[in-house]
């Protein structure tokens, strides 16, 4: 059977989608690991986790936006 959710649990896709609502433009210092984790997982890569200065914000944007394609992409 195919895991629609992959490569989550239908468990850790509620949890991502749950916490993704929660950050709009500003990524809490407490989420900011969360972030690129998921982001790496979702694509698959390893990308090294960039600063948080400004210079870097496409980075964490690209990320945010990676997080929530996929949730659209799962809710069709």
């Amino acid at each position: 059977m195919e895991n629609k959710f992959h490569p989550y649990t239908e468990a850790e896709y509620n949890e991502l989608k749950g916490i993704a609502e929660t950050i709009s433009t500003h990524i809490p210092q407490d989420k900011v690991d969360w972030v690129w984790n998921n982001h790496n997982r979702i694509l698959g890569t390893q990308e090294t986790k960039p600063c948080l200065c400004g210079s870097a914000a496409g980075h964490w944007a690209r990320a945010m936006e990676t997080i929530r394609s996929f949730i659209k992409r799962i809710e069709g």
